[in-house]
């Protein structure tokens, strides 16, 4: 990797280029845009320390990340809003049955068909599974239509909305201590669940253009659970932010399938051992995850709209 200046106009804009082999020939590409300058030397040389330090996704990974996007950005430019609206609903069925049931939701996926497609109850269920439900569709719609910048009202109001008449304690981050049952870490201390967004939020600014959107999308989740800013629905929210990082970077959402919680602890476990504030060799595990995850969404869901 090599940082190639740009002066435009008086101005000087830096970009992190990386050399690579296609068919024989060698070939350059841009892996992420550092900035307008000037840098200073010492400025130059850490930017490159931290990007040497990453290397999440293989040049095939990435050409196939690219070719997933172009297909699904011409399926919502070109498609009428009939059928744009059905394959969305086709995701929404998959999506919240998975999402919830990870979180221990009873529903099976033909009644979560039911319910959100067809109006039609469960009569054998709590309702704070069926309002479970439902409240993920609506923000999920929400998400879609809007794709709201990252904020701290963003983060708020998601949460409120997903929990709304299942949990009282919404409207705010938790100014009380959670233990998360079962897990490795320990959740942000009360007094620094404040901070500790700010610093992810600022994060989040500083690196949206630079890494790679699922890159950021597994990273800014892996961050975000560890800081468990909420009492509850820390998950659920974390994962629809996450699909909500990929929407407004004309990526299609990702499914986390229940039947891989395991798996997707792990990997969150092995990212928390980073720093809040990095992206070393730890968050690995959780990127190849996310990878695996939407190339599984995109072939059961959306590749088979439009054939």
């Amino acid at each position: 990797m090599y940082i190639e200046k740009k002066k435009i106009k008086d101005r000087e804009y830096y970009y992190l280029k990386e050399s690579y082999r296609d068919k024989g020939s060698v070939k350059t590409r841009t892996v992420a845009y550092l900035g307008k300058g000037p840098f200073s030397s010492r400025e130059l040389n850490k930017l490159l320390e931290q990007y040497q330090k990453i290397d999440f996704l293989n040049n095939e990974q990435l050409m196939k990340l690219g070719d997933i996007r172009k297909l699904f950005s011409n399926k919502i430019k070109h498609w009428d809003s009939k059928l744009i609206e059905d394959m969305f609903k086709d995701f929404k069925t998959y999506y919240i049955y998975n999402t919830n049931t990870i979180e221990g939701n009873t529903l099976t996926l033909q009644q979560t068909n039911l319910l959100l497609n067809k109006q039609i109850s469960p009569g054998d269920k709590d309702l704070r599974e069926v309002y479970d439900h439902i409240n993920a569709r609506d923000v999920f719609d929400f998400v879609l239509e809007e794709r709201p910048e990252i904020t701290h009202e963003t983060i708020i109001k998601i949460h409120s909305m997903l929990l709304d008449k299942i949990d009282q304690r919404i409207g705010g981050y938790r100014t009380r201590g959670v233990r998360v049952f079962g897990a490795e870490f320990l959740p942000s201390p009360p007094k620094y669940v404040q901070t500790d967004m700010d610093i992810l939020l600022k994060w989040y600014r500083r690196f949206r253009k630079k890494l790679h959107p699922l890159v950021l999308s597994a990273l800014f989740h892996e961050k975000f659970e560890r800081i468990h800013p909420f009492y509850d629905g820390n998950g659920r929210t974390g994962r629809m932010l996450s699909n909500l990082i990929l929407l407004r970077e004309k990526y299609p959402p990702l499914i986390i399938e229940e039947k891989k919680r395991k798996q997707y602890y792990s990997a969150l476990d092995k990212g928390h051992k980073a720093d809040l504030e990095g992206f070393g060799q730890e968050y690995q595990e959780i990127v190849k995850f996310f990878y695996k995850e939407m190339l599984w969404t995109w072939e059961k869901i959306f590749s088979q709209w439009g054939l």
